[in-house]
């Protein structure tokens, strides 16, 4: 498989943006949560909204995990959905919750980051599959629709129950969508077959440029590929690796607003003393990402960031 060129991931900086807004849950509740970090300290995220949440969930189980806030393209530029996993692991347990969890979605959306509406449980699998994990959203400019995924484990069509074994591990899947109403028929983007695969994220650089990062049952660090000819291309793995990430999982990515090239990544430790560490990379092609040691990112679980400018700033600080 070929490797990547060097030199061909340098996202530029966006002088528009001034800030940072992280969507996450807690430990202690299931709901989603905001902080904010400004261009001077992006890693140094601190609560808004009196350390309140912002969303609690009133359909499915009434708790989110894996929230992830996606921003417009096309004719929805303007407009903001926040989605995530339905699950409340307080009322099941591990082991149920792969075999008889959601098969929904999460989805809000606003116009204005503050304001959020129209909350739904929206179902992307069949009877056959056992649960639906940490979905996001990456735009595919080729079919000029969002590309949402998630991970599913499926059990045979006459298992109605799911009380024998599955019929696979825990796989990556897709589907095409314009609206987070109605999705496409869901497809299976990574099987590995032998091992786990889960928490898949996009850090997109142009149309046909992407990194992708994910976790594979076999590994201890999250994964780390790049493709330059699209989501359906040949990834590659870098030479580099992701740096003391040893039980980390919920990996996401995100560019610098100020200095062009560099990027961010947030990964969620299971286990003991769960929470949010950071790593950053000035060379993302080389998948080399050298752990943060600045910033205390704990009280935040598996979630996202987006940029934001001025105005979006000063109305969240609000809250």
């Amino acid at each position: 498989m070929p490797r990547p060129s060097t030199g061909a991931l340098r996202k530029k900086a966006d002088a528009d943006k001034v800030g940072y807004l992280g969507v996450y849950w807690t430990t202690d509740d299931e709901s989603v949560y905001f902080s904010l970090s400004d261009n001077d300290a992006p890693l140094d995220f601190e609560t808004i909204n009196g350390g309140k949440p912002v969303l609690s969930p009133t359909l499915g189980s009434k708790a989110i995990r894996d929230a992830s806030i996606i921003a417009g393209v096309g004719d929805d530029a303007g407009k903001y959905y926040i989605i995530g996993t339905d699950l409340d692991i307080g009322s099941t347990n591990w082991g149920d919750a792969v075999r008889t969890g959601s098969r929904g979605i999460f989805v809000w959306e606003s116009t204005d980051l503050v304001n959020w509406t129209d909350e739904r449980l929206v179902t992307v699998e069949d009877e056959t599959a056992g649960m639906v994990w940490a979905p996001d959203a990456v735009w595919d400019a080729s079919q000029e629709q969002y590309l949402v995924h998630w991970a599913s484990q499926f059990y045979a069509s006459d298992d109605p129950d799911h009380t024998g074994d599955p019929t696979t591990t825990h796989v990556l899947r897709y589907a095409y969508t314009s609206d987070f109403r109605t999705f496409g028929e869901p497809k299976t983007y990574i099987d590995h077959q032998t091992s786990t695969v889960i928490d898949l994220a996009f850090l997109p650089v142009d149309d046909d440029t992407f990194l992708r990062f994910y976790v594979d049952g076999n590994t201890t660090s999250p994964v780390v590929e790049v493709s330059n000819d699209g989501l359906f291309g040949d990834w590659a793995a870098p030479t580099g690796s992701v740096r003391d990430s040893a039980s980390y999982e919920g990996p996401y990515a995100f560019w610098d607003n100020v200095e062009e090239g560099k990027a961010y990544l947030l990964c969620d430790r299971v286990g003991s003393s769960p929470g949010i560490a950071a790593w950053e990379s000035t060379d993302v092609t080389s998948g080399e990402f050298a752990r943060d040691s600045s910033s205390d990112l704990t009280f935040m679980r598996h979630g996202s960031v987006l940029p934001v400018t001025q105005e979006q700033y000063d109305a969240l600080s609000g809250l």
